[in-house]
């Protein structure tokens, strides 16, 4: 059961989009070698080897360098490692030489990465495979190592020499950086299978491996030019398997969305899915998706297909599992079966899932935290979106910011935010937030309780966006998984637009019944609508008593831009409207103070 979720309204001027990868800095480069652990290099393709070259005759292979010369640029074969991360090179099943791809040292005073290239390494004479014996029942594999950073790595062929198809990149790899990722395995094997990119009796190809920056739009920025390296070795064509089912995209979740942990009063029915690819000789028959919870405790499988060689099968069970309704842990095991025996049963299986049912935290991050979000010198919002399946009091949003030399900064002020989702226009619609926050140490890598002013009423079967932010620099999001497009959101307050992010912040929601704000609280669940504002707004308030009440809204340099006194304001709820339509963009605070008590809220003028 999925839920496709557009946007086609705008908020207050605010735009929906993707937000793009995040250029990294250098300071944000590991500027010591970070190897990744070695692997064991085999064939992991059950086949015949129709072609291979393991870079012992330099001579076989182009190589163009963008006009750019010495070891310390572009491609170089040979048996040494010449540039600055890796201290040894790759560790390849046939050693010796190989080809690594450098582009100066980041690290040198000035740096010296050469600017607006593009490296390539490619076959010096066209590969017959037809005359090999071969159709294009075949895939490319080869050994490589490195880490990416702002680099693009791909793999193309071309047919004729001139026009190339791109097969492959390692977009898949994680950015290895100060906040997170990883080197590549050493070896890391890669198999592209070719069968969907030929005809049946192949014309003669060239290989080729290209490297330039993934951010073409900031060319002119020294930090996309870096890279930790490439390196290759014992590249190889080899026929496809005869049965070889892979597994190329996964589902589960409610309504489109995965929950890590799901409180008791929110349980719904989860449903699951797989896309899989037939990259074998033969038909495959009966393939199954089959589904187990808890060892056995309930079991399902989809209905057996059918998929042609070269076919992709979407398969989906049909029967969604309910998880009991008290507190526990839950695992879901998943795996493909067919009528045949798989020769490569590896890219079939699927991950397990872990999650939980609670009493009343509410997560979609799956809690191992890997790496962060932050926006540089301007402030944002991150969080995820959030279906509603039973009505029930939110009180709180908890979140986790990263501490350490790249974690949030001490004594930056946060807040928390709730917005729903406007099931007609597709805005997000602010509904409560928290007092500020100005951060101290022992609430870095932690649970951090953020209680929302006022507690908010949430409907069921609507959907709410829950966000931590800032509206200055100092902010780091700790993220634990991936989202998919537009189920979580990123608000870039230097262009006022919502992005969707792929990263999981861990933004959750709270609905802990014994939390309550403080009833010696003067004034409480104080609130600015709208948040931010082109034009007035209106603060809204209760008093717990009659009181004296002053009001107080400054801008960021302390100058007042409204003063308001009260002698013997009635009790209960109150409103007052902000002049701030004819005021300069920007923060402002609102301070109110009533006997001897005081609170401070904010909002943003745009």
């Amino acid at each position: 059961m999925k839920k496709l979720i557009l946007f086609i309204g705008a908020l207050a001027s605010v735009a929906y989009a993707q937000k793009a990868p995040r250029i990294q800095t250098f300071q944000e480069l590991i500027k010591a070698p970070k190897e990744a652990s070695g692997a064991v290099a085999n064939d992991k393709i059950l086949g015949v080897t129709l072609w291979s070259d393991d870079f012992s005759n330099a001579s076989n292979w182009t190589i163009d360098n963008s006009g750019q010369t010495g070891i310390d640029f572009g491609w170089n074969i040979n048996s040494t490692n010449d540039g600055w991360w890796s201290n040894n090179g790759i560790s390849s099943t046939s050693g010796g030489s190989y080809a690594e791809l450098v582009n100066g040292d980041p690290t040198a005073s000035p740096a010296t990465q050469a600017l607006n290239v593009v490296y390539t390494l490619t076959t010096a004479q066209p590969i017959d495979i037809a005359a090999l014996g071969g159709s294009n029942q075949v895939s490319l594999q080869f050994e490589q190592y490195g880490a990416r950073f702002n680099d693009l790595q791909e793999i193309q062929i071309s047919t004729d020499g001139s026009t190339w198809v791109t097969v492959g990149n390692n977009l898949d790899k994680p950015v290895l950086s100060a906040a997170g990722g990883s080197a590549y395995a050493n070896p890391d094997v890669k198999i592209i299978n070719l069968a969907t990119f030929l005809s049946a009796t192949p014309s003669p190809i060239w290989i080729r491996f290209s490297w330039t920056t993934n951010f073409p739009g900031s060319a002119t920025n020294p930090n996309v030019w870096i890279t930790y390296g490439w390196y290759l070795d014992d590249v190889k064509i080899v026929t496809n398997p005869t049965n070889d089912l892979s597994v190329t995209s996964t589902y589960w979740g409610t309504l489109g969305l995965p929950y890590y942990q799901i409180p008791d009063e929110q349980v719904a029915e989860i449903g699951f899915s797989a896309d899989v690819f037939n990259g074998g000789v033969n038909t495959q028959t009966n393939v199954t998706l089959n589904i187990n919870a808890n060892s056995g405790a309930w079991t399902g499988a989809s209905t057996p297909v059918s998929i042609n060689s070269l076919d992709t099968a979407a398969i989906e069970l049909t029967t969604f599992y309910i998880p009991p309704a008290t507190p526990g842990n839950i695992s879901i095991t998943r795996s493909i079966s067919a009528d045949s025996t798989d020769d490569i049963p590896a890219n079939n299986s699927i991950a397990n899932i872990d999650f939980a049912i609670t009493d009343f935290i509410y997560a979609r991050d799956n809690g191992t935290p890997t790496g962060s979000t932050s926006n540089g010198s301007n402030g944002f919002e991150a969080g995820n979106l959030f279906d509603i399946f039973q009505d029930e009091t939110l009180k709180a949003i908890n979140v986790r910011l990263p501490g350490g030399a790249n974690g949030a900064t001490v004594g930056t002020e946060i807040f928390v935010k709730l917005y729903s989702l406007d099931p007609t226009t597709g805005d997000f619609v602010f509904e409560s937030e928290s007092a500020p926050l100005v951060l101290a140490s022992n609430q870095l890598n932690t649970n951090l309780v953020m209680e929302l002013e006022p507690y908010i009423d949430l409907a069921a079967g609507m959907t709410y966006l829950a966000v931590v932010g800032s509206y200055s620099t100092g902010l780091r999001v700790s993220n634990a998984g991936k989202s998919d497009p537009q189920t979580s959101f990123f608000l870039d307050l230097s262009d006022n637009t919502w992005y969707y992010t792929t990263n999981t912040p861990m933004v959750r929601m709270n609905f802990d019944p014994i939390l309550n704000v403080s009833e010696q609280a003067e004034i409480a669940q104080a609130v600015v609508l709208p948040n931010p504002t082109t034009s007035n707004a209106i603060l809204r308030f209760e008093l717990q008593n009659t009181s004296d009440l002053t009001v107080i809204v400054t801008d960021v340099t302390g100058k007042i831009m409204q003063y308001n006194e009260f002698t013997q304001l009635a009790s209960g709820a109150q409103e007052l409207t902000l002049a701030a339509e004819d005021w300069a963009a920007g923060i402002y605070s609102i301070r109110l103070m009533s006997n001897g008590q005081s609170l401070t809220k904010k909002f943003v003028k745009r």
